[in-house]
């Protein structure tokens, strides 16, 4: 039996074992148990095994949960893969996946992530043509960070959320059975500006031009969702904590809000920009675009800043700022030759904002932080680092650009 029979053996015989199990634990039992206490038939030795039983329920939803929650983090993995091979070579997303080579269409078992690329060995099933082991890096990666996300700000109560008090409701069953409706808008809403920024990286990584519609379509969302449901504003422009997610509907501080967050976003996006710009990579970029598809895209770092900003809003773009040009800073430090570095600056504006995601409630205690706490001069002194930090970053990136050209 080959390693592909094999796999495909032990993943159909995994899929019953689970199938098995779901049924018998949380549909059998618990169906058994309640027609055996209304007939009184139940073994009273029966209840010393149930905390045994109860605690396997428990384990069985949270492993339920993890794969769902993965699972969907690589279906839109796979989506992002095909946005970020079509719209920058002019193609649209509508019709079926299909291999690019023999142009088979692809079964609904090759689409499922992670899985249909290792059921094909990387092959594409027809005619056999390697498939990218990027695909498979994506979908499994995504699915981390849609874990990831999911953990920090839903099944522990919002706990990493800037101005809140965690909530009791903690874990998959309160998911389930008593879901926090707001903390689930609050985590779509930054899961739909991780993606955006995660599609920016992956063209960006193919050394082709973010495509405008992507970028517009991250206005319409960024913008038009908070307009809908407030509660994923987390924090207002005037930084007033009794404001927090309670902004009202289409207020004129959710509009200033945004407007601020557009404007800080793009301005910490144009300083990204010029601190990493590279004139030799800018010019290789563009031969390299036009013999795929002539058309005019957007500044990738302007745009996923802006996008930022949106989202999280002026306070959150400084400190994303920040993070971004710490991780450019450490990828030059640690830089070897002239070989152009394969992590690209939207993927740092990527990292930056997972980091800042994950920190956020603690950056509020920061002094330099704009906070309810800091006052106009720790802020000025915040702003002040940044410049510092992106001219010296601009001044080494140009010499070492120099050196290249010597």
């Amino acid at each position: 039996m080959g390693k592909q029979a094999k796999f495909i053996f032990l993943s159909k015989a995994l899929g019953w074992v689970l199938l098995v199990a779901v049924f018998t634990l949380l549909i059998l039992v618990p169906l058994l148990t309640s027609t055996l206490l209304k007939t009184s038939q139940l073994p009273v030795g029966a209840l010393e095994y149930w905390k045994y039983i109860e605690s396997s329920q428990a384990t069985l939803m949270k492993l339920l949960g993890v794969i769902w929650i993965f699972f969907l983090g690589g279906c839109f993995a796979s989506f992002l893969n095909v946005v970020a091979w079509r719209l920058p070579r002019g193609r649209g997303v509508n019709g079926s996946s299909m291999c690019p080579f023999c142009e088979t269409e692809l079964l609904f078992s090759d689409n499922l992530p992670v899985y249909g690329w290792i059921r094909n060995s990387g092959q594409c099933r027809t005619c056999r043509t390697p498939i990218s082991p990027r695909y498979l890096i994506v979908e499994i990666f995504l699915g981390f960070v849609f874990l990831l996300i999911a953990f920090f700000e839903i099944l522990t109560g919002g706990s990493i959320l800037p101005f809140q008090t965690p909530g009791h409701s903690r874990g998959f069953e309160h998911l389930i059975f008593d879901p926090k409706w707001n903390l689930i808008q609050i985590a779509s809403y930054h899961l739909a500006l991780i993606c955006l920024l995660f599609t920016f990286s992956l063209i960006r990584s193919e050394r082709l031009q973010v495509p405008r519609n992507v970028f517009y379509w991250g206005l319409g969302i960024g913008i038009g969702l908070p307009l809908i449901w407030p509660d994923m504003t987390l924090i207002a422009w005037n930084i007033d904590t009794h404001q927090v997610i309670n902004i009202a509907r289409a207020s004129s501080t959710q509009f200033i809000t945004i407007a601020y967050g557009l404007i800080a976003g793009s301005a910490c996006g144009l300083l990204g920009s010029w601190a990493t710009f590279n004139f030799k990579r800018m010019q290789e970029d563009r031969v390299h675009q036009s013999t795929i598809e002539q058309f005019n895209g957007v500044d990738d770092v302007i745009a996923a800043m802006a996008l930022v900003g949106i989202f999280l809003g002026w306070q959150a773009a400084l400190s994303v700022t920040l993070f971004f040009f710490l991780i450019q800073a450490a990828l030059l430090a640690f830089k070897k030759g002239n070989k152009p570095s394969a992590f690209t600056p939207s993927a740092a504006v990527f990292v930056a904002t997972l980091l800042h995601l994950l920190t956020w409630k603690l950056l509020t205690d920061f002094p330099l932080w704009p906070s309810p706490t800091a006052n106009t001069l720790e802020i000025a002194a915040g702003l002040v680092v940044i410049l510092l930090i992106s001219a010296a970053l601009r001044k080494f990136s140009a010499a070492q650009q120099d050196l290249q050209v010597g």
